[in-house]
């Protein structure tokens, strides 16, 4: 044992022993002691053919330790180029690259990465409403309590490509469980949007999917929304109406403000009549949409341009699908001194469906009785349908903002009179608001007026002109907290008993139509309608 090894030997003893031994010792080890510090030994040198323990770099880098040859430049050739790795993989690790596919690149590990590319929110509406009728008391009021939930997810993994996604559930207690293949199902899930949006070099805009598009300048009535088998109800608070798969094409002329759309349809679109949406989202009556587009034949296209003249945008659409008649479109909109004027003209030759000739004064009973015959036809030539409008836009007091309105629907499809309106609810050919030849409405909106700051009020008055029947309804939406919108709606149905707002049948026993007999039943006319709903939108 040599002699550094002895002192650290005894300075450890020593600590181990504890307090008394160092209490007796007079001098403390010194930390070269402790720590085998001290003079530094120098180390012997190696015998001549004894390994000195470090191995040589022939050893370390797989050279043989043999000099180069004398006719070869060692600084070239020789064990460097023996040591170089093989240019190929061996044949495992080349198969193994072949079933892992090519090496994937992070988002994260990149620039492209967005912060929160995911949003995850919805709509969850409550509503309750009643219908009064005449000769009806209050307790046989009719009364129902939709209830409607929407969800959707929102991708934005960049700001070139976006998907969204939106599911909708309706359940509605009044209405009884399914118990019939025909009877609506309760609840019920449907598919509102599901859409890609991406571009080819920020020229050319795809979006592919279920989705909503919208044409059109009309406020109550838009002839020229082509691009939806059910028409809008003007007068409630959210539009409820599904999208429509399609793939569509913008191209837009940002220079001008110009815009040109194609689009590839995917759905049936239905007749040019369509239909109104009821308060828990489905149709009136049937709206077409019922042909499944599982063909090539099938597939629809549509072709819109969308310019600005001057102060004026003009809008040319036009819609073609196999099994349906093809339809045009014009809309345009401008400021015109200090009102906005608007206009739409929809056209196409005969209709889809067929139109009934009746005649005047006719009434059921003529028919399952008299044997009064009822015509079934499909008018030649044009049948255009007219919206044109004018608002005007002023304020008042401090801060406030009023709208005041009017609007004229020209329906060249529409009947005269009112007399027919049975017959057509039983053939299925009755379609509210595109009922009648002519319509007209007023309307005043009211945003937050006075000290009310988070109450809005829109006032409607919507009538046929040819059946001389009319409803006004109020509408006042309430923001009471950041999240929940609190609704209300009143409305009244007044002009001729047994119009289209005050439509009342009386169905006579043995009535047989189409063969079929029908069972009587009767339907007052409506008097009034209060609603209200809430409302969570995140």
């Amino acid at each position: 044992m040599t002699p550094r090894t002895l002192t650290l030997a005894a300075a450890l003893s020593a600590a181990l022993t504890g307090t008394p031994t160092w209490a007796q010792s007079e001098e403390r080890p010194d930390e070269d002691a402790l720590f085998g510090g001290g003079q530094e030994e120098t180390p012997t040198e190696a015998p001549a053919g004894e390994d000195s323990g470090r191995p040589d770099e022939d050893a370390l880098f797989g050279g043989d330790g043999s000099a180069p040859a004398a006719d070869v430049d060692p600084g070239t050739t020789g064990g460097a180029t023996e040591r170089q790795p093989p240019l190929t993989a061996p044949e495992e690790d080349r198969d193994a690259d072949v079933l892992n596919g090519p090496a994937t690149r992070s988002a994260f590990d990149t620039e492209d990465v967005v912060d929160d590319p995911l949003k995850i929110g919805g709509q969850f509406y409550l509503r309750g409403f009643m219908a009064g009728s005449e000769n009806t008391s209050l307790r046989q009021t009719s009364f129902s309590a939709p209830t409607l939930v929407d969800g959707y997810l929102d991708a934005r993994p960049s700001d070139r490509i976006r998907g969204f996604v939106v599911g909708r559930l309706n359940y509605d207690p009044a209405i009884p469980p399914r118990t019939t293949p025909d009877a609506p199902a309760n609840p019920r899930v449907l598919l509102d949007q599901a859409w890609l949006r991406f571009d080819l070099e920020r020229t050319v805009f795809f979006t592919v999917g279920k989705q909503h598009v919208k044409w059109g300048t009309g406020q109550i009535w838009n002839p020229t929304d082509f691009l939806s088998p059910q028409r809008r109800d003007p007068l409630a608070f959210v539009d409820l109406r599904t999208g429509v798969s399609m793939l569509k094409v913008h191209v837009p002329w940002e220079s001008k403000g110009w815009n040109v759309y194609g689009i590839l349809v995917m759905d049936d679109l239905g007749t040019d009549v369509g239909a109104i949406t009821d308060p828990s989202g489905s149709p009136t009556s049937q709206a077409g949409g019922s042909d499944p587009v599982n063909r090539l034949g099938r597939l629809g296209g549509a072709l819109r341009a969308e310019v600005l003249l001057g102060p004026a945008e003009l809008g040319a659409s036009a819609v073609a699908q196999n099994g349906r008649k093809p339809r045009f479109g014009l809309d345009v909109s401008s400021p015109l001194g200090p009102l906005d004027v608007y206009a739409e003209v929809a056209l196409k030759e005969g209709t889809d469906r067929p139109l009934y000739r009746i005649p005047e004064g006719t009434t059921l009973e003529d028919i399952a009785q008299n044997g009064v015959q009822v015509e079934a036809y499909i008018p030649s030539g044009l049948t255009p349908q007219m919206t044109a409008g004018a608002n005007y836009s002023f304020p008042y007091g401090e801060n406030d903002l009023a709208v005041l309105g009017v609007e004229y629907f020209f329906n060249s499809t529409g009947y005269t009179g009112s007399f027919g309106y049975p017959y057509l609810l039983l053939k299925d050919a009755f379609n509210p608001l595109y009922l009648g030849r002519h319509y007209g409405a007023a309307y005043l909106f009211l945003d937050r007026p006075g000290p009310l700051e988070r109450t809005s009020f829109n006032l409607f008055t919507l009538g046929n002109l040819s059946d001389r029947s009319f409803t006004t309804r109020l509408n006042v939406m309430h923001r009471a907290l950041t999240y929940l919108t609190v609704e209300a709606y009143g409305s009244v149905n007044y002009g001729r008993r047994g119009g289209e707002f005050r439509l009342a049948v009386d169905v006579p026993e043995g009535l047989v139509v189409d063969g079929q007999p029908i069972p009587a039943f009767s339907i007052p006319a409506p008097t009034f309608q209060l609603g209200a709903g809430l409302r969570i939108s995140l």
